[in-house]
């Protein structure tokens, strides 16, 4: 029977240190009246898909040979609907499946995920293969993602980090499933100051399930080969909302 597993204990650490800390569980409101939130994932403004390489750019031979070989993929795969969680309409997730997987994978055209690309639909920890194939299809590639950075404990020096689709979302609504979740590893082990803003991040995905003390290890590893901070930019936050407007999270912040 399914059911809605558990994260990693540092995922559940990390999800409920953002939920304390945000505006001490009080919803705040931007300048201009009051707002309301949805309390599910997936609700809100339309997650934007980060872009990848133009289909026009120049690419090297075995680039364009990968393409070649991922439009036929993603032309046949299955991509199914009746386990659907996520907000997203069935037609435009297959059409967003489908879209992603015909990029090539390789670092000149990494493929564009989204939470809902990866987590939109019903995990099932008792199932022996509990990944569909699209999520299959992307093992060991380059991807492009879009979210949020979700420390486990340290605000300075960060190595390792959750990124989740929306910090609005962790505080005010439910927490990400454990298959919206991506630990990413930062390019060389650099160290990062924590940031609200929205990240792009590229780099190899690794997908695998393990258990470890009982709980989901995590399914989604991506070792960053580059990250771009962004504005604030989160899809689950009420119009005119800003970073500042997340309360008092971190000491000394400046915005």
């Amino acid at each position: 029977m399914s059911h809605k597993p558990f994260a990693t204990a540092a995922a559940l650490a990390a999800i409920l240190i953002l939920a304390a800390a945000c505006g001490n569980g009080e919803e705040p409101s931007p300048e201009g009246g009051d707002t309301t939130v949805a309390a599910e994932q997936g609700a809100g403004q339309a997650e934007a898909t980060p872009q990848p390489a133009e289909t026009g750019a120049e690419f090297s031979p075995d680039t364009l040979a990968a393409r070649e070989a991922a439009a036929a993929l993603a032309a046949s795969i299955e991509v199914a609907t009746d386990d659907l969680v996520s907000a997203i309409e069935p037609d435009d997730f297959v059409a967003e499946v489908r879209a992603a997987l015909a990029h090539a994978g390789t670092r000149e055209d990494p493929i564009p995920i989204t939470t809902d690309f990866l987590g939109g639909w019903q995990f099932d920890e008792t199932r022996d293969d509990p990944f569909p194939p699209h999520v299959k299809a992307i093992d060991g590639k380059y991807v492009i993602v879009k979210g949020f950075m979700l420390p486990d404990v340290d605000f300075e020096g960060i190595t390792k980090f959750h990124l989740v689709r929306s910090l609005w979302g962790c505080c005010f609504g439910a927490p990400p499933r454990v298959n919206e979740l991506i630990r990413i590893h930062t390019p060389g082990g650099e160290g990062l100051r924590y940031t609200y803003n929205t990240l792009e991040i590229v780099g190899k995905i690794e997908v695998k399930f393990e258990l470890l003390d009982g709980l989901i290890e995590d399914l989604y590893r991506l070792q960053a080969e580059s990250i771009v901070e962004g504005d604030f930019d989160d899809p689950l936050a009420p119009e005119g909302a800003t970073a500042a407007d997340l309360g008092d999270f971190l000491p000394e912040m400046e915005f």
